[in-house]
């Protein structure tokens, strides 16, 4: 079996500064190493015995550290391609130089990825480089099987974990990170441009920038202010939760359209939609976020609001959060993402919108890559804000070094694709609105895999929730089911870091930090939390943060109200501190 891993070299978390004078990165001096997604990739790749394992990236020479690091973790050769001509490539133009590379080196079997990179929040390479092979793709998958051409993988979803079988070839990228380190020798083969194609020309729309939909407009720092005040009374730090959480929440939404934007406005309408999740047959509250937010991008647009649902007429709940008209496919069953993904692309090419909002979830984060692969439209992913220019684009943000960086970015193709983070937006306030219902025929072809377990593990509630516990490897494995008890019962979610998951406290699908997920609640209550770099992370984009621990912990400083208060009067007075 061949096995080609897909990584990349990037910066050290704990290194990157922003130079406000010239507000870009500092990138010299700043250590580089392998990605640790792709780390896991690699040695997971390794552990089949079976397996010719070839790492391949796309860098510049220096990447050949990162190749270095792959041959130690067990990588038999590695393939560097390098080339001016693929420098400041976007996601889809990198993914599409990377299915050539795949498919000049032939006869792979399975390409395994991280499934984002620590530089860039990017988890869409993988889908987009299946979309350019026409192979099928698992995302958030925790483990592999292959036996007889047949891939058996199981994967992390919001609500637990589902094992798929899909004919390979086929492309996984893996849920979980690892450090790395080490170097060894071995084989590294450097391809160029004219390696994977006959000919090459000057501003080639195959590969690099030229090749890419999206471009950087601006890099800001967003690192948010905490004051790192220190309590021992709790009533006087429930006094200043209160205080600051009153300062702050997501970005507020109206029904109230604004204006159109532009001097010369067209006749042509054009139309913001956003893909609506259901769960237990009804509306995500990350769907009712972004069409609430596509209220006013569809007002500077000049055209409407549109909700696009695959499954239940559920009109008149989404007519009454905000859309003015709801587009209907019948018929598609559960999510299949080779199913889902066909009919995506049907209606995308349709009905043209302008703009498309898809929550960044285990199932956004897999559909909508491979419909902007398989249609090769620029797409930015797990977005914090967006707005709309003079010119009718979408000016979308994303976190970039864990969320304290962000990017500005504008495609070029349209429709516009974004997936966005949950509690970025709040829902509006319902009204009775009477639905205006369009249905859409698609035609759905075979599905390419089927899903044969599923293990209930729900965690959807950490995307939802307003105030969320994150329990901390300084408590006792033996103090988790109570410190639990406690938040659930002061009605706060809880998370962990991913010290506490490993250990097995508590399902990997609600470790919270760079290694895992990033959450946003009005409230985030660290108990236990040490608070190093990889933790912190998970919650930049937290209104408030109080953390409970002792005099020396780290977490104390990073937070808005630190606490040296025991942790069994300290839970139920903060997680419940917002009622």
């Amino acid at each position: 079996m061949k096995v080609v891993c897909l990584v990349k070299q990037v910066p050290r978390a704990d290194s990157i500064e922003f130079d406000v004078e010239t507000k870009s990165l500092r990138r010299e001096g700043v250590p580089l190493l392998l990605n640790p997604f792709d780390a896991t990739a690699v040695a997971h790749a390794a552990a089949h015995e079976d397996a010719e394992v070839i790492a391949m990236t796309m860098g510049p020479p220096q990447a050949e550290a990162a190749l270095r690091t792959c041959l130690a973790l067990g990588a038999d050769r590695c393939i560097h391609l390098s080339d001016r001509v693929f420098a400041v490539a976007d996601t889809l133009g990198t993914s599409r130089t990377l299915a050539l590379a795949i498919q000049k080196e032939g006869d792979v079997d399975l390409v395994v990825c991280g499934r984002k990179t620590t530089d860039s929040e990017t988890w869409q390479v993988p889908p987009e480089t299946a979309a350019f092979l026409g192979w099928p793709h698992v995302t958030s998958v925790v483990d592999t099987e292959v036996h007889d051409g047949v891939l058996r993988a199981t994967r992390e979803t919001e609500d637990g974990y589902e094992t798929w079988e899909v004919p390979t070839p086929a492309v996984v990228s893996l849920a979980y990170g690892r450090d790395a380190d080490g170097a060894a020798d071995g084989r590294i083969d450097v391809w160029t441009a004219r390696d994977l194609v006959d000919d090459v020309h000057e501003n080639d729309k195959r590969f690099g920038q030229t090749g890419s939909p999206t471009r950087v407009l601006a890099v800001r720092d967003v690192t948010p202010e905490r004051a790192g005040d220190r309590y021992t009374s709790l009533d006087t730090a429930v006094e200043r939760i209160r205080a600051l959480a009153a300062e702050r929440g997501p970005e507020p939404t109206s029904w109230d359209k604004p204006e159109r934007l532009g001097e010369q406005p067209s006749p042509k309408q054009y139309d913001c939609w956003t893909f609506v999740e259901l769960v237990d047959g009804g509306p995500s509250r990350t769907s009712l976020e972004l069409l609430a937010k596509g209220r006013e991008l569809s007002g500077k647009l000049g055209g409407e609001n549109v909700a696009l649902v695959f499954g239940p007429d559920v009109s008149a709940e989404l007519a009454r959060h905000g859309a003015d008209r709801v587009a209907l496919v019948d018929g598609l069953g559960d999510y299949d993402p080779h199913v889902w993904a066909s009919a995506l692309r049907q209606v995308l090419l349709a009905r043209r919108p302008h703009v498309v909002l898809i929550p960044a979830t285990a199932n956004g984060r897999e559909l909508g890559p491979r419909v902007a692969g398989e249609l090769e439209l620029g797409m930015t992913g797990d977005c914090v804000g967006l707005n709309i220019d003079r010119a009718g684009r979408l000016i979308q943000t994303k976190p970039a070094y864990g969320g304290n960086i962000v990017s500005v970015i504008m495609g070029a193709t349209t429709p516009q694709l974004a997936t966005v983070r949950p509690r970025m937006f709040d829902p509006l306030e319902p009204r009775d609105v009477e639905p205006t219902v369009e249905r859409i025929d698609v035609e759905l072809p075979a599905p390419d895999r089927r899903r044969i377990g599923r293990k209930h593990a729900p965690a959807r509630e950490l995307d939802e929730a307003e105030v969320i516990v994150c329990l901390g490897s300084e408590l006792p494995s033996e103090d988790i089911p109570r410190a639990r008890q406690l938040a659930e019962q002061a009605g706060a979610a809880v998370g962990a870091t991913r010290t506490v998951c490993a250990r097995g406290d508590l399902p990997m699908n609600r470790a919270i930090g760079l290694f895992g997920r990033q959450v946003a609640p009005l409230l985030l209550v660290a108990v236990g939390v040490p608070g190093d770099v990889e933790e912190q992370t998970g919650f930049v984009k937290a209104g408030v943060v109080a953390a409970v621990n002792h005099a020396e912990a780290q977490m104390l400083g990073a937070s808005d109200v630190g606490a040296i208060i025991h942790w069994e009067a300290a839970i139920p007075a903060f997680a419940g501190s917002l009622r």
